[in-house]
């Protein structure tokens, strides 16, 4: 039985980016309930904002399987309509299942791939007329495959523009037996209702889209494209009252999907677990409603988190449990009254010695502060022990983190061992300052992009690199074919090739002092991820950036991604141009916990009318740019064009 407190705890932990902790809780989750959907997608978020994208994909890839809801209908006529574009990646008679192994494919499957052969043929009419006569060999036989067929006339229908009869083949299908409340069936007709628009119709679609809130749902069928269907329908029919509650149910379904906590999850976690107030106060919520029912920890830590201090402290001071007295402490040294945080942290420190976040917090107060009662505290017998074999236990699990490095110092100097303390406040230094190059790098960029399986599609940041090699002066400032790295497509690879000389000129044109020394280098460019291969042009912008970045040896804050076609207007003027899909990419943005997402403005009208994505979360992470201008300042800052 999945424990859902713990996937909420994990969820607070990615939020603070103490990935580590998280993935062992889910981990944990995953161990007891391998297939569990809630845990498998946090997992994946995990996977997504350490870069590990391989794993963050194959946890997807699992999710689409195993979906129940499903409209799986839907992803297997995407899936069959991409492979008769494609039949190289997978038409024909044959399905490897192995590496010396074949089986021969189902017999419909092959007459519905050629079916949507004929559709990309431009033959609708033929590719319908083989759809219905699939139906009729299959009718009473094989239910999965007529139903199959039947959906598969209706959408061709609707792609050929022929809306209206796509309508009349899915009502018919409902007046057979077991197809009546077909789930497949609903989710094309509603579509289909909405795409005809008269309002007679779009009724009909929110009737639809009801009856599959209230019966589905809790059986795994996707309650975010609900609420979002139902919220874009009341809209376009004017009916505020539903409109708005639909579009607050579809901005909470939509954090919640992108496993963003919201107040009260925090709230709620915190008071079964601790986790430090310092902490907690970084995060920034869009609204700080506290749990329904709330328990009177809940709501002392609900006021800790708005500032209300007094209040807090009053309703914690009600407890006398062991993890009130830590809120306690960590209010204390809030409102600078160190004393008394000294004395509740020993005594929680005392009560609970493993504890590695009341034991830094400790060794941190101890440094400020010199409290004699955390000296005292240190004197007992197996004090010092305890401390060490707690520290190793957290670094072993995330040897990278500072703050552990550094409360082994302090604990090392408290013990009179100056030379060691010493070592372990370097390493402290020298890791806090390698996360501080990691988060500001000179020539890497983030790129917003879409990965593309059969039938369905998901958003993903991945990285970009630039980087230069010394060659002799005057002799470089060149990116030659072999330099661009990485299993690419060849028009990708021309665009690389395009973008690098189109913003040399312009670091040359804008930067010419800063980029002086460019013809002493030559340089390389990778996309990682050389299992997959990457394609397409939007990658033009974050590429420009990353270059633009090594001429200038400015450093790229990494809670930024990009997205953008690329085009050289003159040697000064680089235009930035609209993308696919950007609504997957502000997905991916928002999933990764970026703070900002830039698009081409051109892109700005496609999102307003968006429905996938709440116009909040937009306003709140995306800027539109029309020229690499505009992203130069955007990135760094309004004056850099005249900073000396």
């Amino acid at each position: 039985m999945r424990d859902d407190d713990s996937l909420v705890h994990a969820t607070v932990l990615v939020e603070l980016g103490w990935l580590h902790d998280a993935d062992d809780e889910v981990a944990d989750a995953l161990d007891a309930e391998p297939d569990d959907a809630t845990a498998l997608s946090l997992y994946a978020k995990i996977k997504h904002l350490r870069g590990e994208l391989s794993q963050a994909i194959a946890c997807w890839a699992q999710l689409h399987a195993q979906s129940a809801q499903n409209q799986r209908a839907e992803l297997q006529l995407h899936a069959l309509l991409h492979l008769a574009e494609d039949p190289e990646s997978g038409a024909g008679e044959f399905l490897a299942i192995g590496r010396y192994q074949l089986a021969r494919k189902p017999s419909g499957r092959l007459a519905l791939e050629e079916a949507f052969r004929m559709f990309h043929a431009r033959r609708p009419d033929l590719a319908r007329e083989r759809c219905e006569e699939l139906a009729r060999r299959y009718a009473g036989k094989d239910l999965d495959t007529y139903k199959l067929a039947v959906l598969a006339n209706a959408w061709i229908a609707e792609l050929s523009g022929d809306t209206d009869d796509a309508r009349h083949v899915l009502e018919a299908l409902a007046r057979e037996r077991g197809f009546e409340t077909d789930p497949d069936r609903l989710f094309a007709l509603a579509r289909v209702y909405e795409t005809l628009a008269a309002p007679e119709r779009l009724g009909a679609a929110i009737k639809i889209y009801r009856h599959l809130e209230r019966e589905y749902s809790t059986d795994g069928t996707d309650k975010l494209q609900l609420v979002s269907n139902l919220a874009a329908l009341y809209r376009r029919l004017e009916m505020q009252p539903a409109a708005l509650e639909y579009e607050r149910k579809f901005v909470t379904a939509f954090r919640r999907r992108m496993h963003r906590p919201s107040f009260a999850d925090t709230v709620r976690a915190a008071a079964r677990r601790y986790i430090g107030l310092r902490h907690l106060l970084g995060i920034r919520f869009v609204s700080t409603t506290p749990p329904d029912s709330a328990t009177i920890r809940e709501r002392g830590i609900a006021a800790a988190l708005t500032g209300e201090a007094g209040l807090a402290r009053e309703r914690l001071s009600s407890g006398d449990a062991l993890l009130d007295r830590k809120y306690l402490a960590d209010l204390a040294v809030i409102t600078h009254d160190d004393a008394v945080a000294a004395a509740l942290y020993v005594s929680a420190l005392a009560e609970d010695p493993y504890d590695p976040q009341i034991l830094t917090a400790v060794l941190a107060l101890h440094a400020r502060t010199g409290a004699t009662v955390v000296v005292e505290h240190f004197r007992q017998l197996g004090a010092f022990a305890r401390a060490r074999e707690t520290l190793e236990r957290e670094m072993h699990r995330a040897p990278l983190r500072p703050s552990l490095w550094h409360a082994q110092a302090r604990l090392l100097r408290l013990q009179g061992n100056a030379e060691a303390a010493d070592r372990s406040e370097q390493r402290a230094v020298s890791l806090a300052e390698a996360m501080r190059r990691r988060a500001h790098p000179v020539g890497r960029a983030l790129s917003a992009s879409v990965y593309h399986f059969l039938g369905k599609a998901e958003g993903l940041v991945h990285e970009v690199w630039a980087h230069r090699t010394p060659v002799d002066r005057g002799a470089g400032g060149a990116l030659r074919p072999e330099q661009v790295l990485g299993n690419l497509t060849r028009d990708m690879k021309d665009g690389v090739l395009n973008t690098f000389y189109a913003v040399r000129e312009y670091a040359l044109a804008k930067f010419p002092e800063r980029a002086a020394d460019l013809f002493d280098y030559d340089y390389t460019y990778k996309v990682p991820k050389e299992d997959e291969p990457s394609g397409g042009l939007s990658a033009g912008l974050p590429s420009a950036l990353a270059f633009l970045s090594v001429f200038l040896q400015r450093p790229i804050p990494q809670d930024i991604a990009l997205s953008g076609i690329l085009v050289a207007d003159a040697h000064d003027v680089l235009t930035v141009r609209r993308v696919g899909e950007p609504d997957l990419k502000v997905q991916a943005a928002y999933h990764r916990n970026l703070r900002q997402l830039v698009l081409p403005a051109e892109n700005s009208p496609e999102l307003s009318a968006t429905w996938k994505v709440p116009r909040d979360v937009c306003q709140e992470i995306v800027r539109f740019v029309s020229n690499v201008d505009d992203v130069v300042k955007l990135v760094w800052d309004d004056g850099v064009f005249v900073a000396a």
